[in-house]
This record gives C-alpha cells, structure tokens and sequence, in this order.
C-alpha cells in the first residue's frame, strides 16, 4: 500500500440532478468553485514554498519537521474536497475549512512528519525531484483529460437518471488519487515514488 490514500463515498450513487445539469456546462460548476479556487491557490502557492523551505531543512537535518508536513498535506486535503465535488463525487459543496471532518472525501496518509531522504530534499532544493515527475505529469495529462469526459458523460447520466455510474466515479477516484499522490511526494509528505497507478 502506498503511504497517501484518496477515498470518496460512492454511497447510492444518487446525485443531483440540478449539479449535473451545471456540469453538462462544465464551466458552470466550475464558477461556483471560484471562493474554492481562490483559496486554495494561495495557499497551493504557500504550500510550495513552505515546501521548498523543508527541502533546506530535511537536506541539512534529515528530518521533516511538522509544521512542513502538517501545513502543505492540509492544502492537498482542502483541493481533494474541492476536486471531488468537480468531479461529482458528492453533491454536498466542499467546507471552507482547514480541518473538514466527516466530508465524504479525503486524502489520507500513513507517513509522519521525521526522517526524510537527504538525497530527495538536495534534488528538490535544485528542481531535479521536480524533474523526476516528469514521467508522471505527461502520463497524468492524458488520465486527468479522460476522467474530465468520463465525468462529463456522467452528469448526462446524472441529468436522466440520477444516479452516477460506478465505472466514472472510480475512474474519477482513481485519477484523482494519482494526481495527489504525485503532489504528496513533491511536497515531501512520502519519499516514496509514487506508483503509476490509479488503484490504492
């Protein structure tokens, strides 16, 4: 199992009628995300930098301290929430929160903050660990666009049925799931590679 999860709550697979209508017009759920988008690409960016900070730290201690574990895995959490309403993983609009309990979606991670590969955190400080992404950002390019028309056809399945298929929603999760781990990796919440697969 690899150390960062992502799960979301299929339930009854009822979704809303009204959401997938607004998804058909993709942009449309999309504008209502813009507080969301706002949010948490200031904090996405303050991530990043805190991030590149514990490149420093880790290179020079070997430990990760909680601060640069806790503040970049809480942002990874909060643009989970939002891209799983997105991608209509649930209907309930995502909490402004920093520490959203009990929403049916969420990343999850076995690693603590500690000991952390100085190799990696030197590799980062000279954007090498970026460089070694690379494979995942070309594969996931093609994966994050065939779950946006998966989910796409599914608001159409939505609008007459109400009910999301189960394929769309775990390829919708799976996507996802790839997306953040590669992200967790880059912001050192694992130093393991993570794995080109969509399953957990």
């Amino acid at each position: 199992m690899y150390p960062i999860d992502f799960e979301a709550d299929y339930g009854d697979g009822q979704r809303s009628r009204g959401l997938a209508v607004l998804g058909i017009v993709f942009f449309l759920k999309a504008l209502l995300l813009i507080p969301h988008l706002i949010v948490v690409g200031v904090l996405s960016y303050a991530a990043f930098l805190i991030s590149y900070v514990g490149y420093w730290v880790i290179a020079i201690t070997g430990e990760l301290p909680q601060f640069f574990y806790t503040f970049p895995e809480r942002v990874l959490q909060w643009q989970a929430r939002m891209t799983g309403w997105l991608l209509t993983m649930r209907d309930e609009y995502p909490p402004f929160e920093w520490e959203a309990q009990g929403y049916g979606v969420r990343l999850t991670s076995t690693e603590q903050p500690g000991p952390r590969s100085r190799v990696l955190a030197v590799l980062g400080v000279v954007t090498l660990k970026g460089v070694a992404a690379i494979p995942h950002v070309i594969v996931l390019a093609f994966v994050q666009l065939a779950a946006v028309i998966a989910v796409w056809v599914g608001f159409f399945a939505v609008a007459f049925t109400g009910v999301l298929p189960r394929g769309i929603f775990d390829f919708a999760v799976g996507a996802t799931r790839w997306n953040l781990r590669v992200a967790a990796w880059l912001f050192s919440l694992t130093d393991e590679y993570p794995p080109f697969r969509m399953a957990s």
